[in-house]
Parts: C-alpha cells; structure tokens; sequence
C-alpha cells in the first residue's frame, strides 16, 4: 500500500513496508550507518542512523522503523546531528588511535564517519579495553582492539551462512566477539570465506598479510621463485588501471612481476585447463548413468561448508583438487623451484594451502598465497606502476591455455567450461560466443544439452547460502553435475580483490574476460596443445 510521509518538510510517496532508511536512499538522502547491511536484517544497534519525528521529539532509528501515514521527520536537525557525533566520540574514546599504521586507514567506515561529521579532537577519554589479537587462521587476523562491536560479522555469519562461528559474548563493557571456548578462529567452524573480512567497518578483521615475508625472500637473488596469477586477479587489474584488454594487463603483469624478481610467472588458465579436463572424464563416465548427483567447485568455503552444514551431500563432492594446487603439482614435475607462490581473489585459498592433502611432511606445496589486493600492495611497494611500461608473455607452459580456462572463474565458468570439452571430445562444434547465458541476478539456473541424441542437465548455484536453499533440487533433480560457487559472481567478487563489490565493477570484470574468451579460437581445453601432449605422457590419476 502506498503512503505519504514528510521528509525535511518535502511530501515523499512510499511503500507501508519500507523502512524510513530505505525511502531516505531510494530518493538520495544520505544517512551514516555502521551496524546496517542490505543483506542483513536491521537491528539499530549502532544508532548512528537516527531521524527526528517531527511528531514527538524523539529520535528513531531509521533502519529498524517503517514509515507511516503522514509521518513527518527530519534527518539532519540539530539534534540528531548532535546524537550522531556523540555516538561516533564515544565509540573513539576507546579506540586505539594508531590509524597511520593500520591497513583499513582510508578505507575505513568509523574514520570516514568522523570526517563527515566534522570530529576533529578527542571529547571523551576512557581507558582502553584490552583486547588479543587472534592469528590463529591462516587467512585471517583478528584484532578485537578494534572492534565497535557494531555485529556485523556476528550476524553475516549466522544469517547468511547459518554457521556462527563467532559470536557476541559478556555484557556491559566485557562484551567482546569471540569463537566458541575462545579458542581461534581456525579452531572454530569458520568455513574461512571471507564475508566478516568484508563486513567489518574497521580494522578488526582483516585479511592476513604475507606482503613483508614475501619481500624478504625475493630480495634473496640465490633463489627460483615462481608465482601463479588467477585470471579474476588480472582482469582486477586491467579494470583498477584503464587497461582494455585482458592480454595486455596480463603480458604488462607478467613482466611487471619478473622485474621485481620473480623467475616464472604462470597465468592460473593453465590449471584451471587441468581442472576442466579432469571433472570433463570423470562426467563422461557418468553419460550414461547418472543416478547420483555430482557437486564440482573450485572453493575451499563451499567444501567445507558442505562438510560442517550438510554433511549429507559429501559423498557428492567431486574429489578434484582446486586449480591453485593443481598448478603446484604439475609445477614439481616441470620445473625446480625454491619459492613457489601463488595468488588468488579469496582468502579461502590461504586455508586451502596449509590443509594436510596439501602439504608434504607438514610442509605446504605453496609457500605463500597473497589476495589480489596484497599483489597489488606487494607491486606498489617495490616501486612498480601500473600500467607497466613493458610486456612480456607467460612463462612455458602457461603460455599455452584456453580461453574457457580464461573465463573458469567468473559465475558459471566451471559449467561453460565442461559442457564446452564435452562438445569437444564429442567431435561437436563449439560456439565461440557463450554456450550458457550469464545471468547476474539468477542464484540458481539449469542449463539442458544434446549429444549424440540424448539430452542432460547441468545446475549452477551461485551463493554459499543458496546451497542449502537448493538442496532438495540437487539431491532430486537429474543432473548431469552442479556447480556450486561461493560468491554470486563467482571469484571476481571474492573478498581479497581490489575493488568493491558494486555491480558496476563486476560487470566491468566480466567483460574484460568475456571480450578475451569471445575472441579466442582455442576455447576449450582439449584444444590447449601442452594439456594433449601432458595427457599422453602421463596418467593423471596417479597424480591428483
């Protein structure tokens, strides 16, 4: 039902079901919140988002309050100017005060609330909560001396993930955000996928950093370093620095990591090739008799959520290891190497290295795993700027790819991929444009196909929180396989990438890798020449 409300003294039209916060953004009034996400429901528990009723004097929260009939209502009187700075000098007076040294500074939501609000010294003083820091995970830092207790990451994980590996604990000024007995992040059931990392407004959780250990041994010139860069990684870049094609931010990052003293730069398409290949034999096999479903991703979030959440769905999981592992498999058999690094969008993949399957005597295949921003950090720090002013091509053998392991890791890149190698292996003509239309705002989508006469379904759920909404339809739908990826956009929205999260970015990414894919020939990865001739001379199955 429609209503009229008064905002600012102007006659505003809304919905009886919208919040005041939601009509103030919808006609462009802006309102400073800490404790609200879209995603998640409102709680007013920051306050930061109050309004004045004109009615009564008092201040609402506008995030947690509905619009009525004729309701009248101020956003930026005196008075509710005044209760905002109180709550943002309040909630400084025990923060630390080393913003220089922090890595959130300057992107950080409680000191631009500060500037916005005009705060320029310190009103109240307390003594500061002593808080420890937990470095338990191997992809996450926790720094509870930092933390406004706005619940943001308490709630995302348990609204959106329904896993509450962390939650709010003692009351007063003893409450404080912890892991079940206390015990670290990486004793808990965090699945590892970064949504608190991107949640919290300040400096509380944050991404781990290798950027200093990984500097320290590239300055050791006795060593052969090698690194692998995901395609979302430089697509990220080639959209963070205006640089229009794919290939160019590619050969520019190539070379750009080889001046800093990397040895050999090998682009992940490559071993993203292996993965299609590998999960297109084991479906082969399944052509014919298909009676279980068949769950394929490339995320360590997804796998271990399915293991925590939906133990029952297991058995499913198809046993392929991650492209990043791959790579430092066939890596070990190609080259000697003292340092072998690698990159990716997701802190996920910093848990995923250190796992046991991963390691040899205790020791990880891959020294190091940095997040595409960390890369873009490490980059800065020796001085380069991008665009680098030279190019180089990868080094041998991820100079050799397709353009399906280009685009594997945006929404849907797993499915295209495979139905691509089956039309391949098929002797069918495989479209250059896209096989499976994207559809950024579909969570869930059946794709069906023809060969040799008969017809399958493949599903794509995209979301770690829609796999337990579509359980029913994986375990009872006929499906050829599903995949199932962690962020809705697949690995371009992953928490360690440079830009945000805006639609405008993703969509900027996935034309990037589109326009690549879309020109290509060598567009499936049974046409990639080093993956035929790897697969004559060795059994891959004794090596994954």
């Amino acid at each position: 039902m429609t209503i009229t409300c008064y905002i600012n003294n102007t006659k505003q039209k809304a919905d009886s079901n919208e919040t005041i916060l939601s009509v103030l953004n919808r006609i462009g009034i802006s309102i400073p919140t800490l404790c609200n996400m879209k995603e998640l429901s409102p709680t007013g528990a920051c306050r930061l988002c109050v309004v004045e009723d004109a009615e009564t004097g008092e201040l609402i929260t506008s995030c947690s309050t509905p619009v009525r009939e004729n309701m009248k209502i101020f956003t930026h009187s005196p008075e509710v100017i005044n209760a905002r700075k109180t709550i943002i000098e309040l909630l400084l007076a025990n923060h630390p005060e080393n913003c220089l040294y922090c890595d959130k500074s300057g992107n950080c939501e409680l000191q631009k609330l500060s500037e916005d609000l005009n705060i320029r010294e310190k009103v109240f003083y307390g003594d500061l909560m002593s808080r420890k820091t937990d470095r338990s995970s191997p992809g996450i830092v926790r720094d509870m001396s930092k933390c406004i207790l706005c619940g943001r990451c308490v709630r995302i994980c348990d609204e959106i993930l329904g896993i509450s590996a962390i939650d709010l604990i003692n009351r007063g000024k003893n409450t404080s955000i912890e892991t079940v007995f206390q015990k670290g992040l990486f004793y808990s059931d965090c699945i590892h996928c970064g949504l608190c990392v991107t949640a919290c407004p300040t400096g509380a959780i944050m991404a781990k950093s290798s950027i200093n250990q990984v500097i320290e041994k590239l300055g050791n010139n006795k060593t052969t370093k090698s690194i692998m860069i995901p395609t979302t990684t430089i697509a990220n870049i080639a959209v963070s620095y205006n640089i229009r094609k794919y290939e160019d931010a590619r050969n520019m990052l190539v070379a750009a990591l080889h001046s800093i003293g990397f040895n050999k730069v090998y682009p992940m398409s490559l071993f993203n090739d292996f993965f299609i290949s590998e999960a297109t034999s084991i479906i082969q096999n399944r052509l014919k008799n298909s009676p279980q479903p068949l769950i394929i991703t490339d995320c360590p979030a997804i796998k271990k959520y399915i293991q925590i959440k939906e133990p029952e769905l297991v058995e499913f999981l198809c046993k392929i290891p991650a492209p990043q592992q791959i790579g430092a498999k066939i890596l070990s058999m190609q080259e000697s190497t003292d340092l072998l690094m690698s990159v990716s969008p997701c802190i996920a993949h910093k848990y995923e290295a250190v796992q046991t399957q991963n390691t040899n005597k205790g020791v990880p295949e891959i020294d190091f795993v940095l997040t595409s921003d960390e890369l873009d950090k490490l980059l800065k720090t020796l001085g380069i700027t991008l665009p680098f002013t030279r190019k180089e091509t990868p080094d041998n053998p991820a100079n050799s790819d397709s353009s399906a392991g280009v685009f594997f890791e945006t929404k849907h890149g797993i499915t295209e991929g495979i139905v691509r190698e089956l039309f391949h292996r098929s002797d069918l003509s495989v479209q250059l444009n896209r096989i499976i239309e994207i559809k950024p705002e579909k969570d869930f989508i059946e794709y069906e196909f023809e060969i040799n006469k008969t017809y399958y379904s493949v599903a794509c759920i995209s979301g770690i929180e829609n796999l337990v909404k579509y359980k029913k339809q994986i375990l009872q739908g006929n499906y050829l396989f599903v995949e199932v990826r962690s962020c809705k956009s697949g690995c371009i929205d992953g928490c360690g990438q440079k830009l945000t999260d805006s639609q405008d970015s993703q969509k900027r990414l996935r034309k990037t890798l589109s326009e690549y894919d879309e020109k290509t020939s060598n567009n499936t990865p049974g046409k990639n020449p080093f993956i035929k001739g790897f697969y004559r001379n060795n059994k891959l199955g004794n090596i994954f």
